[in-house]
């Protein structure tokens, strides 16, 4: 299952925000990782600023006693009952000779031997963590390493606040800028792609009876040219393709009268009546595929039918009565209802007939012997009336398309042509055909506008 719809759009959408979601966390996670550098180089930068103070109150008293006379802010600093500010000074042996109270002197052992300039961090035995400097300071030709410890609560504090803030905050500036980058997408999307929308509506005039047609190829973009040229010669193709079937089948369909007539003729020599019939069956089947090969070729290649005033119901009537012995011979009913009089209208004579006609072939041939056919003229509009199996809805556009038939009559007999010519010849009168199914059968309703 997609989740994701097929729609192209949308998808480009959904990638994008995914992508400067990533980008935008990406660039967070480098700024954050950049200020926590940062903070903590300005700690260091404190910590050894205030070893540098402290190396710099070192000095011999007036008995010529190695001193660290501190100044009384500075006292007051490392003497803060919270013991978070530390220092200690050392002589070169590991020996010291000043600290601050509570100095902790056992967690910095191992760092004599470090550099000049060592920074460190420990944990306490109660647990807290601090971070502190060795700095060595050369004084009267001695090295004097120089301690400074602090407790990092504060800096871990200030980090985790930053950590929050930064967060709320670009989630905060996140959503809007998402929701303008998708508003300037769907703008630019759109915009790009106007060519290509324009060529799928155009797409969608291409029909079999239309292959003439292409698409306009001004002011395409060049990624979409060759696409475009693509189809075009294709249909060029196509419509050479489909213009030698056309005249194939004209062709052929006429070619093959002339011996049909001499096969109908020889048939009636034979003297088996069963036999003769049989034969006379299947010849009508064979001239029926004929005529409406004939159609459907006629109808394709005459662009502009010549049109005339004709009555709808002299029309129907002409074709009720000569299909109806094919009715009587099957002991069924046909009706034909007229609920209007002389109604007129601008067609072709020939094309209605063999329409209507194709219209109630259809239902002499898939329904059940036992049931009644009914023509109604309402308007313009004629309904052919069958009380045969209702049509299934996904079945009821394709029926109109060429040699296309329902799945249980896939053996029966017909080419599959002759709701296609009714569907041109609707098309050629301005009209539509379609079919609306009851319970108890089904109408196919030819609407001339």
């Amino acid at each position: 299952m997609h989740l994701i719809p097929k729609s192209l759009s949308f998808r480009v959408l959904v990638y994008v925000f995914a992508t400067t979601f990533v980008m935008l966390m990406l660039l967070g996670g480098i700024i954050f990782s950049e200020i926590t550098t940062f903070t903590k180089s300005v700690s260091q930068e404190r910590l050894l600023g205030q070893a540098r103070q402290i190396s710099s109150f070192i000095e011999y008293d007036w008995r010529g006693r190695l001193d660290v006379d501190l100044p009384s802010s500075y006292r007051e600093y490392y003497a803060g009952e919270s013991n978070h500010h530390q220092y200690g000074v050392m002589d070169s042996s590991g020996k010291i000779l000043f600290q601050s109270k509570d100095f902790l002197a056992n967690k910095i052992k191992n760092t004599k031997d470090k550099g000049p300039k060592h920074y460190f961090s420990f944990e306490s035995d109660n647990g807290k963590y601090f971070s502190g400097l060795k700095y060595d300071y050369l004084f009267e030709d001695k090295i004097y390493p120089v301690y400074v410890i602090e407790y990092e609560e504060e800096f871990s504090a200030f980090i985790e606040t930053l950590r929050g803030n930064f967060i709320q905050n670009i989630i905060l500036l996140m959503l809007p800028l998402l929701l303008l980058q998708g508003l300037l997408i769907s703008l630019i999307f759109r915009a790009a792609f106007k060519p290509v929308l324009k060529a799928s509506k155009e797409v969608r005039k291409i029909k079999y009876d239309n292959l003439s047609f292409r698409l306009n190829e001004d002011n395409v973009h060049s990624e979409l040219l060759p696409l475009i040229k693509g189809v075009n010669n294709s249909l060029s193709r196509l419509e050479k393709s489909a213009e030698t079937q056309k005249f194939f089948i004209a062709n052929a369909a006429h070619e093959l009268r002339t011996p049909l007539a001499i096969l109908k003729a020889r048939i009636a020599s034979l003297k088996n009546e069963k036999e003769i019939y049989v034969l006379n069956e299947d010849l009508r089947n064979i001239n029926r595929l004929i005529s409406q090969m004939l159609d459907i070729s006629r109808m394709d290649s005459i662009q502009d039918i010549p049109k005339t005033q004709i009555n709808i119901n002299e029309v129907t009537q002409k074709a009720c009565a000569d299909i109806g012995p094919l009715f009587v011979a099957q002991n069924r009913e046909l009706s034909l209802e007229q609920r209007n009089h002389d109604l007129t209208i601008n067609g072709n004579e020939d094309t209605l007939f063999r329409a209507i006609l194709n219209l109630l072939e259809n239902a002499l041939k898939h329904t059940p012997n036992d049931t009644s056919v009914r023509v109604i003229i309402e308007g313009r509009r004629l309904i052919i009336r069958d009380y045969g199996p209702p049509i299934p809805d996904e079945h009821k556009i394709k029926l109109f398309e060429r040699f296309e038939k329902l799945p249980e009559n896939t053996n029966t007999k017909g080419s599959g042509l002759g709701l296609s010519i009714v569907k041109k010849a609707a098309e050629i009168h301005n009209g539509t055909i379609s079919i609306v199914s009851r319970k108890d059968g089904n109408d196919f309703i030819l609407d001339l506008g």
